[in-house]
């Protein structure tokens, strides 16, 4: 079995102990906070620095009552609630918008934040550096890799109305096809008395997008009323 405690007669004194495990923590916040940071993600420093230092505090509690026989029974309950609590806080950071679901990333990174601060508190050192060091790594590189095989698009959903009832779907889809636009879904709503027809388009849209080029390009048609594109669901 490998410890990974580190040995040392130094390293005996309790205070100099929960120093050391307290500063990794805060390292380690600080560490994934400045990554949010420099990629403009809402998640800052104070956050995670909090949330891996509260973490690691309650992991020392966890350790120190078990101990000394304040806590009886399962001695990872404090540990396992601690996640429970996380959880709902990572919950709290996604966001649905529309068709598009923002925040999944900032979860897992709150998630991660507090897994290295229960480490810290156990004195986990070396897989706690190692554990940082690859998903720093990981954070860079496959984000870069997930953009070079699936560059990042947005649905939005395009609402369409006409004037009258004579409507040339495929005008509509050869615009689309110009603008990059990729049709998903489609709903077709028709006004009886007005013989007027409405259709809303779920599309996904490329990271850049001239939203100018194909507002001139849909003018062009000459029945069409007005139109809209927005992050609402098709109804």
């Amino acid at each position: 079995m490998i410890d990974f405690h580190l040995q040392s007669s130094l390293f005996n004194n309790t205070i100099v102990i929960f120093l050391m495990r307290a500063l990794l923590s805060i390292f380690c916040g600080i560490c994934l906070g400045l990554e949010r940071k420099i990629k403009k993600h809402p998640v800052g420093i104070r956050t995670l620095v909090f949330l891996s230092l509260s973490s690691c505090l309650f992991g020392i509690t966890s350790i120190t009552m078990a101990k000394q026989g304040i806590l009886t029974g399962d001695t990872t309950r404090i540990a396992a609630g601690v996640v429970s609590g996380i959880g709902f806080l990572g919950a709290g950071v996604i966001v649905h918008q529309g068709f598009n679901i923002h925040g999944l990333t900032h979860a897992a990174i709150i998630l991660m934040a507090s897994a290295l601060g229960l480490a810290c508190a156990d004195g986990l050192y070396i897989p706690v550096f190692i554990t940082l060091a690859l998903c720093l790594t990981l954070m860079t590189v496959i984000e870069r890799l997930e953009h070079a095989l699936f560059p990042p698009e947005t649905a939005k959903l395009i609402k369409i109305d006409f004037s009258d009832d004579k409507v040339d779907e495929s005008e509509l889809e050869v615009i689309f096809k110009r603008c990059k636009l990729k049709l998903v879904d489609k709903n077709f709503n028709y006004d009886i008395e007005n013989k007027r027809v409405s259709i809303a388009y779920k599309v996904f849209k490329p990271n850049k997008f001239d939203f100018s080029d194909f507002s001139q390009k849909i003018r062009q048609i000459k029945n069409i009323r007005s139109f809209s594109i927005s992050q609402g669901d098709i109804d």
